[in-house]
Formats: C-alpha cells, sequence, structure tokens
C-alpha cells in the first residue's frame, strides 16, 4: 500500500478546506466578467439574453417538477425578473447576474476534510471487502471472541486485490501526478463508480482528486457526508442554461490551475445501454486545456495537465434493469436523470451485495496510457509524443503565429479538444475488459436475433422472451466469440478478463449464466434440460451492448 498522499503537504486537494472561499470568489469573478465581456460584444444584449434564457429554462423546469411551496417562490421570482429585464437599468442587471453566478458558485464549490479522508480510507476496504469477498461473510457473521481471530478475519476482509483488479501503469501515472495534474476521465456505468475510483486510486498510491457528482446523489444522508467532505462539488445536471453551466466549467477551470487532480465523466452521465461512451461531453474537458494555456500564460514553465482513460468494468451494474428501461424509454430525447433507481432502493443494494460476493472477479479498473491535453501520448518522463513517437513541444501548440506568446483562441482550442475526446473515446475501446456476464448475453441475443431476423430490437424485447435456445448453440457461440475476441486482444483493440483466458468455453457460459440469474429479479435466464430460456430480454440486451461495438470486427474474422 502506498501512502505519500495522505499527508497534507503532498496532495493539493488538503488545501481545499483553506481555499474554499478563495475558489468560491475567483470563479465568480471569472464567469461574471466573461459575462460582461460578452455583453459588450454583443452591444448591450447579452446580460438580458443570458438572464432570458436562464429564467425560461428554470420557470419550464420548476413547473415540469411540480415541486414544494419553495420552488413555486422560485417561479414567481423568475417570472418577475424576466418581465423587468426589458426596462430594467444596466447596473440591475449585472446586480442579479452577479448574486446568481455567485450562489451557483458557492452551490458548486466542494468541500475536503482531511479526519474523513482518513477515516474513509480506513473503513472502505472493509466495506467494499463485503462487498466483493463471499468467502469472508461467514467468518465476520460468527463474530469470533478472540482478539487474534478478529485480527485475522478484518485482515482477510480488507484483502480487495483480488475482488477489485487494478490494471495498467501504476508506476507511471504515480511519477506524473508529482510533474503534473492528473484529470482522470472514466467511463461511466454506475453511482457505485466514483466509490470505487477513490478507494482505486489511494489503492495504487495516487492522490485523491475532486470530482462532480450529480445533486441527487447528495440526497442520500451517508453518501451525502462522505461527498460533502471529499472534495465532491454537486452538479446540478436539471440546470441546462448557459449561465450555470459556464460557471460550472469556471469552476472545474480554477481547480484544474490551482493543481487539483481532479476527475469528470466525460460521458456526462451513466451510459444507460451499457455501451462504451463514443460520443463524450467536450465541456468540462475543454476546461483542462483552458487551465493549461491560463497556467502557461502567467508562467511558461507551469505544470503541465495529463489526461487519464480509465475503464470500468463490472459483472453486474446494480442499475441495469432501469438503466435500460430510462434508454429504451428516452432513446434520442435527451438526458433524462432517473431520481429513484436501484441505488436508492436499500432492498435492491442488498440483494447486490448478496449476490456480488459470490463472484471470483467482479470489478476491474483499467488504466489507459495518458495523455496531453492535445491529445500527445505522455511517457513517463512527463514529456508528449506524437503518433510517431517524435517529442513535441507543448507550448507551441498554443503560441500565437505572430507574436510567439501563449494566447487563447477559441476555434483551435475546440479542435484541439474534440481531437483529445476522439483518442479518448478511442482509449475507452482499447481498454474495455470484457466480462463473462457481457459475452454470454451477446452470443444469447445475437443468436435470438438469427431466430428473427426480421424483428429489430424493440421488437425482439417485446415478443422474444421465453423463446428457448439449444444448449448446443450457446456452447458453440461462446466458443467462436471467444475465439474471437482474443484476437482482437492480441491486435490491442480490446481486453479479456482473466476468467475468460483461463476457463474453457463451457465454463464461461455456465458462469454467464449463473452471474445473471443471481441479481435480477425475475431471472434474467432459466436453464432447462434443453437450452437456455430467455426471460429479460432488456437486461440481456443491456450487457450484451458492451461486446457490441466489437461485434463488425468479429464477424470480419469469420
Amino acid at each position: 500500500m502506498f501512502d505519500a498522499w495522505t499527508r497534507q503537504d503532498e496532495s493539493p486537494l488538503f488545501r481545499l478546506a483553506s481555499e474554499r472561499s478563495q475558489l468560491v470568489a475567483e470563479v465568480s469573478r471569472r464567469a461574471f466578467n466573461d459575462f460582461v465581456r460578452a455583453s459588450r460584444d454583443a452591444r448591450g444584449a447579452g446580460i438580458e439574453y443570458v438572464l432570458n434564457d436562464a429564467a425560461y429554462q428554470e420557470i419550464a423546469r420548476l413547473q415540469r417538477e411540480r415541486g414544494a411551496e419553495e420552488e413555486v417562490r422560485s417561479i414567481a421570482w423568475w417570472r418577475n425578473m424576466s418581465r423587468r429585464l426589458a426596462t430594467m437599468p444596466e447596473p440591475k442587471k449585472r446586480e442579479i447576474l452577479w448574486k446568481l453566478v455567485e450562489s451557483y458558485a458557492d452551490d458548486l464549490a466542494g468541500r475536503f476534510n482531511p479526519w474523513v479522508y482518513k477515516m474513509a480510507t480506513g473503513a472502505l476496504p472493509i466495506g467494499l471487502s463485503f462487498l466483493f469477498k463471499a468467502q469472508d461473510l461467514p467468518r465476520v457473521a460468527t463474530m469470533p471472541t478472540r482478539v487474534g481471530e478478529l485480527r485475522e478475519t478484518l485482515s482477510h476482509v480488507r484483502d480487495l486485490t483480488q475482488r477489485v483488479v487494478l490494471q495498467g501503469d501504476l508506476a507511471t501515472l504515480r511519477v506524473l501526478a508529482r510533474k503534473g495534474t492528473l484529470v482522470f476521465v472514466p467511463t461511466h456505468s454506475s453511482n457505485m463508480d466514483s466509490i470505487l475510483v477513490g478507494w482505486a486510486l489511494y489503492e495504487a498510491g495516487l492522490p485523491p482528486v475532486t470530482y462532480g457528482a450529480g445533486k441527487n446523489l447528495f440526497t442520500n444522508p451517508l453518501m451525502s457526508f462522505f461527498m460533502h467532505n471529499l472534495g465532491a462539488y454537486k452538479v446540478d445536471r436539471r440546470l441546462q442554461h448557459r449561465l450555470y453551466k459556464d460557471v460550472l466549467k469556471t469552476y472545474s477551470q480554477v481547480l484544474i490551475e490551482r493543481g487539483y487532480h481532479s476527475l469528470f465523466f466525460p460521458g456526462g452521465t451513466r451510459s444507460r445501454s451499457n455501451a462504451v461512451e463514443q460520443h463524450l461531453k467536450l465541456g468540462l474537458l475543454g476546461t483542462a486545456l483552458r487551465g493549461y494555456i491560463h497556467s502557461l500564460m502567467r508562467d511558461p514553465q507551469a505544470k503541465p495537465v495529463y489526461i487519464v482513460p480509465l475503464t470500468i468494468n463490472y459483472n453486474l451494474v446494480l442499475e441495469a434493469d432501469s438503466l435500460i428501461q430510462d434508454h429504451f424509454k428516452r432513446e434520442g430525447k435527451g438526458r433524462y436523470l432517473l431520481e429513484n433507481d436501484e441505488f436508492n432502493q436499500l432492498s435492491a443494494i442488498t440483494r447486490f451485495v448478496m449476490n456480488t460476493m459470490k463472484m471470483d472477479s467482479t470489478t476491474i479498473l483499467r488504466f489507459g496510457e495518458p495523455l496531453d491535453t492535445f491529445g500527445n501520448r505522455v511517457k513517463v518522463d512527463g514529456e508528449s509524443y506524437d503518433s510517431r513517437g517524435r517529442r513535441v513541444s507543448r507550448i507551441d501548440y498554443v503560441r500565437s503565429a505572430r507574436t510567439g506568446e501563449v494566447v487563447e483562441d477559441a476555434a483551435r482550442d475546440r479542435q484541439y479538444t474534440r481531437h483529445t475526446g476522439e483518442r479518448i473515446a478511442a482509449a475507452f475501446l482499447e481498454h474495455t475488459v470484457l466480462m463473462p456476464t457481457q459475452v454470454v448475453s451477446w452470443v444469447l441475443f445475437d443468436l435470438l436475433q438469427r431466430r428473427f431476423p426480421g424483428w429489430d430490437v424493440y421488437r425482439l424485447v417485446r415478443f422474444g422472451s421465453e423463446e428457448i435456445l439449444p444448449w448446443e448453440e450457446v456452447h458453440r457461440g461462446v466458443e467462436q466469440a471467444l475465439q474471437s475476441l482474443k484476437k482482437l486482444e492480441r491486435a490491442g483493440k480490446v481486453q479479456l478478463s482473466p476468467f475468460l483466458h483461463e476457463a474453457a468455453p463451457d465454463r464461461v457460459v455456465y458462469e454467464g449464466l449463473e452471474y445473471l440469474r443471481m441479481y435480477h429479479v425475475p431471472e434474467v435466464v432459466k436453464s432447462w434440460a434443453d437450452g437456455v430460456m430467455l426471460q429479460k430480454l432488456e437486461v440481456i440486451y443491456f450487457y450484451g451492448n458492451r461486446v457490441r461495438p466489437f461485434e463488425d470486427a468479429m464477424r470480419a474474422q469469420g
């Protein structure tokens, strides 16, 4: 275990408590001044437009939510403010803008308590071990009476490394954490992700990070306590107007400029379909580049910013049922936030815990090769290298061709961020680790599609249940899929879990089906003498989606 980042003088996040008020003030000032400058460019119409946009969207949102009396008062305030804008003096508009910006910045800003961090890093391995290591449960349940027995039990419980596996060049990341600022960009499947990443960073000897968490997660008292004290900042995804989004981006940028190691999910929210994210949200990613440019403008020797792709790979996803239902309902209709899914249901969490503890390996977190903010590879020396392996000067990317000075260029910087986003999306695929549930689910759904070739996914999900697939077809399909996937892995296009390498195809079928049965209610599949009966096809489709990006390459191999 590495513990170099547990001291206040080692990790930037330990400064957050003392710097919070400064952060809020700086974010408020910057965001406000940006809006004022934009208003001058728009010949005075900018502030009025921003306030009108916020009022329109907030009134519509609050009316949809039909909430408490406080929200009714909010609607009245927004309406009154909007009606007065046309005749409102400019100083009054600025006053309202400042109050809103300051309010959003203060609501966003996270906190960090070193005592809570020490407690959490001590307690979290025990809690996660109960989640991922079944054989320790009976031993703990017997409540050993002798101190030696208790100590031995807890030492076993703390050992998570056999159940939650960390992969990637962690030694390089530890070196880079001291040379610059790390920005981790993981895939996002579950509300458990941030908890697991927090443990993984601690276990790997990497610094704690600040990260954005959906405001809905702060409604859980226990989760809220830890998030409030471990650097998380509240992101209210219900707020879609420009004013809020710009304050959020400014907050992220200021954190990065100040050297705070950060994390954000470039997919924006949990992957509803369980597909590997390929269409990434570039807003927060762009703050990493802008933060680096601003730092260079003050100091040409400023520490670099390193982007670290990270895939989180589960056998089972706690919220799978709700996520896939939401995907089918809302596909093509924009983001939809689930406020009451399995993560907020104690019975579902308990069932998930009791069943995932039975697995040999439930989760793999795989760290990809670090990138700079321009999408170049970064090596252990902290320098950047292009696709041909040539060392490149990062500062030259942002110099003015005319003056040679470091400058911001919105169009240029958007292109850099877009390219970096493409590199992250490619890394997500290359470092996806496929699990038994996903391979078996993909085979089951593929066999069903072959049986009904004229049906689309929605018709299959609706009418294909209770179909029975012969055992011979299932075993042959899994064997062929594994052969193809292993070839793709050798080509560096995907990764397979150790179990998929070590186990025979028949064993993979058994394990995949067993995992699918053990958590979801009613059962996803049933085993019959003559084959596998398919029941919850939407869940089978959900898990199989992890394999779907690779199916064309698999079929091309024959």
